[in-house]
């Protein structure tokens, strides 16, 4: 059943429906797609690891061709990046796309899903997941998208979370979808799935402060998610959640649980049943680590995508209560956490991207620059990590990113190569969006702060 919680933080609630529809109010005029020819770039082709100089030829949004020269009569846009490095685009697959927050009392940016579409694309990330909306507007954003192919990021959502009564996700003071039994799971997720989620969002957390659904209830979700062919994405805090979302035949678990290193029979329980893992480090250790160093965030992408009252937050001393308590869990249990990624990495489990932005800790768009450092600094390759970000973020969401003939012709252009250093992905020189060279002026990226 749909039930409306009576939550306790109504400022977030006003705030982000109030930044969500002006959102609404300015969705940019119709892309049209045109021929682009790319020339003389150094195309990094994640999946096959290799990097090859090559032509790109791309037409309606797609790579059509990789002709060694430009083909007589061409009459599209020529482009050329000789001495540029051309990798896929990102996807984010944990999103909460309302804005921004900092860790002093005051730091907060309304921005709306819309305007985070556009941070998102300046950031270079070509695609985002929103797991916990405004059902029926944030699906509207989503559906206005696609009908006019607005500019912006593109758009997928889950749009409310499933959970129990006063369980995770209602304490915001937003609706959301509220079950206590199988019965209830299935009935909220055949109402939703009538609306075409991307993915269905549950909330599993039997041992967490707040309530949570049981055992047969999450399974109950899950069933009905998948008869529907709708992925599922299971919030989690203990590896028993993990045990439990694997063998219901969850399609990914997002969080890393802190309390100890990922237990051998969790390991083996997500390989044989193909559960991936969005681990959200930069959400695990951004606190702690743009407190550290807060000049991670004078970088043009962050500069880009939030505001000075954000950034100074990060540098200041009086820290919220909550903030400072974060920042010392976030240090001391980070190395159990990137033991847990880098033993998920090497036993073949499919590690993705996701940030959980618009959290504490991270930036809409930057974060996912952060989260690829962050999973190299747990023992992934650096082609591992843009992998995760790339190609197979977007086979999550039935895209077809790439750099070969067919892929979608979504891709960033970079000063130097990622592969030799992962903070290069911060060095970008131009998006490419749906076939068409990006105008990252254009985008409105000048974020407007309240609080």
């Amino acid at each position: 059943m749909f039930r409306v919680t009576a939550g306790r933080r109504v400022r977030w609630r006003a705030g982000a429906a109030s930044a969500l529809a002006f959102g609404c109010a300015f969705l940019a005029s119709s892309l049209f797609a045109q021929d682009l020819f790319l020339s003389g770039g150094q195309v990094i082709d994640v999946d096959a690891r290799e990097i090859r100089i090559q032509n790109l030829r791309i037409s309606d949004g797609v790579i059509v061709g990789t002709p060694e020269a430009l083909p007589s009569g061409f009459a599209g846009e020529v482009v050329d990046v000789t001495g540029r490095w051309i990798m896929p685009g990102l996807v984010d697959l944990h999103t909460h796309s309302f804005g921004n927050q900092g860790p002093v009392e005051g730091a907060m940016e309304f921005q709306g899903t819309v305007m985070v579409s556009n941070r998102m694309l300046f950031a270079g990330v070509t695609a985002f997941l929103d797991l916990f909306g405004l059902e029926d507007q944030i699906l509207f954003v989503r559906n206005a998208q696609r009908e006019n192919r607005t500019v912006g990021a593109d758009i997928f959502v889950a749009g409310p979370c499933l959970t129990a009564p006063e369980g995770h996700c209602s304490e915001y003071g937003i609706p959301t979808r509220l079950m206590s039994t199988p019965e209830e799971a299935r009935r909220n997720v055949d109402e939703l799935a009538a609306k075409a989620p991307d993915v269905v969002k549950i909330v599993y957390a039997p041992e967490g402060r707040l309530p949570s659904i049981d055992r047969a209830t999450l399974t109950a979700a899950i069933e009905a998610a998948t008869s529907h062919a709708i992925p599922t994405v299971i919030h989690v805090q203990s590896w028993d959640d993990v045990r439990h979302a694997a063998i219901a035949g969850a399609t990914a678990v997002t969080h890393i649980p802190d309390d100890e290193v990922i237990p051998d029979d969790v390991i083996a329980l997500m390989l044989t049943h193909g559960v991936a893992s969005i681990p959200t480090l930069s959400v695990q250790f951004g606190v702690s680590d743009l407190t550290a160093d807060p000049t991670l965030l004078d970088g043009p992408i962050a500069q880009g995508v939030t505001t000075e009252v954000i950034r100074a937050a990060y540098r200041s001393d009086d820290l919220t209560p909550a903030a400072e308590r974060w920042r010392l869990q976030q240090i001391e249990d980070g190395p159990k956490v990137l033991a847990s990624v880098r033993r998920l990495h090497e036993a073949g489990i499919q590690v993705l991207v996701g940030t959980d932005s618009g959290n504490l800790g991270t930036i809409q768009g930057w974060s996912v620059h952060h989260e690829m450092k962050k999973l190299v600094e747990a023992g992934l390759e650096p082609w591992d990590a843009l992998a995760a970000a790339t190609t197979r973020g977007a086979a999550f969401l039935a895209q077809n990113y790439g750099v070969n003939i067919g892929d979608a012709a979504n891709l960033v252009i970079l000063e130097a190569s990622p592969i030799d250093d992962i903070d290069n992905t911060e060095r970008i020189v131009s998006v490419v969006h749906r076939g068409q060279i990006v105008d990252r002026a254009a985008l409105g990226v000048r974020p407007s702060t309240t609080g």
